[in-house]
């Protein structure tokens, strides 16, 4: 005999969301840290899941997950803090070679005058800027500090229980709203996907790339060019090809005319191209079908609005408009047809 089921009991729904709203409002500054690490955590699970089955239990291989990402993020962060602090003065001498060869290329003019005088200014302010960001930055230690421990507590919990609690939610839904769900899923997934293992493993492969180029061309501080390179593989559109033609610039500035035809015949192509003509595909395969347009939409639309979580959750939200759409359009196609009938 089938058991009895009973109709959902909207005041019991109603408290629920009232206390998921009074939690979110409660905590509403530290939601941008849980997000995050949700987003991380799904992009994590598989490891979690294969040091499952290799017999580790599920709370020791959720903290070696956890205890992993904490590593690669930190050591991350703090080479990339070293490498640039070690580098500032020569970042400064590199502005001043290029703002000194614009001057003398538009005409030498008098001191205090012209594009020479205009850059300077412009980059003062730009470092003064700089300078009153990390101050800020500075006095919101403390804060960022609990910020990162509730990330790694918020992912460890994650990775730890997430996948089951994910399967209990969706199991309880009806049939055609839990293919719905299903759906959203797997897009969210591989837009994660996309964004964490893609796009940093770009980033990464650009690096590496870009250490023997620099290399070659002789400036010495190859950490700090091919960094930098990583670094902005990051940015959408704008990519490496920025470092290039700034090196190009810098070149010209000391009269190295090979150094100049280095960045722009070898550096561009092998550096900035090659990473995501051909590895970005190949890394992407076919889990990830993403238009290179929907990501671009999603980051810059995301950072706008959302500041820096909206680098993920971004393009995670357009591509979860994007799927809900095709949901919308097949659901009225087989209402038409259910109708014609």
């Amino acid at each position: 005999m089938k058991p009895h089921s009973s109709p959902l009991d909207r005041p019991t729904l109603v408290l629920v969301f009232v206390v998921f709203l009074a939690a979110a409002v409660a905590f509403w500054d530290l939601l941008w840290v849980v997000v995050l690490a949700l987003s991380l955590a799904v992009v994590v699970l598989p490891l979690q899941r294969c040091l499952v089955e290799r017999s580790v239990p599920e709370g020791l291989s959720a903290l070696m997950v956890t205890t992993l990402v904490f590593l690669l993020l930190t050591g991350a962060v703090g080479f990339t803090v070293a490498v640039l602090a070690q580098n500032a003065d020569f970042l400064a001498e590199i502005v001043q070679g290029i703002t000194g060869w614009i001057g003398m290329a538009g005409g030498g003019p008098a001191p205090g005058v012209g594009p020479e005088s205009e850059l300077a200014v412009w980059f003062d302010e730009r470092f003064a800027s700089f300078a009153d960001a990390a101050a800020a930055f500075a006095a919101q230690v403390p804060t960022l500090v609990l910020d990162f421990i509730v990330f790694f507590l918020a992912l460890y919990m994650f990775v730890y229980r997430g996948a089951a609690v994910a399967v209990e939610l969706t199991a309880a839904l009806p049939a055609r709203l839990r293919s719905a769900v299903e759906r959203m899923t797997a897009a969210s997934v591989d837009t994660l996907y996309a964004i964490y293992i893609v796009h940093v493993a770009t980033s990464v492969v650009t690096f590496l790339l870009a250490i023997p180029f620099f290399w070659v061309l002789g400036y010495d501080h190859i950490i700090f060019f091919s960094l930098m390179a990583g670094i902005f593989q990051l940015i959408p559109i704008i990519g490496p090809s920025v470092i290039m033609l700034i090196v190009g610039a810098f070149a010209l500035s000391q009269g190295d005319l090979r150094g100049a035809a280095l960045a722009a015949l070898v550096g561009y192509p092998v550096v900035c191209a090659l990473p995501d003509i051909y590895f970005r595909p190949l890394m992407m395969g076919r889990r990830a079908r993403i238009h290179p347009v929907i990501m671009w939409i999603g980051f810059f639309g995301g950072l706008v609005v959302m500041g820096l979580v909206g680098f993920v959750l971004g393009p995670l939200f357009v591509v979860l408009a994007i799927t809900a759409y095709h949901i919308l359009v097949e659901e009225l196609e087989g209402s038409k047809e259910a109708v014609d009938a």
